[in-house]
């Protein structure tokens, strides 16, 4: 499925909308930073994801880089671990004890998503902070999409 059209709010409609890396480079890459971010991210993959993981698990992309803004300054990225095996999610988050040197090297804010948290960080994304729902005329209940990688 194509990464749906932003609303008028220059948000994703709400909801988990699965896509590619490849639909991710086509659709949210318009401008030089996006393009930047967007090589850092494939970069990521490759580098801290691949070696670590048999399988790499579903990661979900959020952020200002997941909206209509032009110059977002990093990636919100949760990597969801609950449903690998134990080594599998202690290789997760030994990478999330890595959080500031990920953020500097590849702009990604970057949390793990494992059933022992009692925060769901992938439903956490989806709401609106409130100062954003304020500016935006819109209620703070109000759920945005994000992006997951298959």
């Amino acid at each position: 499925m194509p990464i749906p059209a932003f609303d008028r709010f220059g948000l994703l409609p709400g909801g988990i909308h699965l896509c590619t890396i490849k639909e991710v480079e086509v659709d949210l890459t318009w401008n030089d930073n996006r393009r930047r971010l967007t090589a850092l991210l494939q970069e990521f993959i490759v580098a801290e994801l691949a070696p670590r993981f048999t399988v790499i698990p579903p990661v979900v992309l959020d952020g200002s880089y997941v909206t209509d803004k032009n110059h977002p300054s990093n990636i919100n990225l949760v990597l969801e671990l609950s449903n690998l095996p134990d080594d599998q999610q202690w290789a997760g988050q030994m990478l999330y004890q890595q959080r500031p040197e990920l953020l500097q090297r590849y702009q990604i804010e970057m949390l793990p998503a494992i059933n022992s948290l009692t925060q769901d960080f992938v439903d956490l994304l989806q709401t609106l902070r409130p100062q954003v729902a304020f500016e935006k005329g819109l209620h703070h209940s109000h759920r945005k999409g994000v992006l997951r990688l298959i």
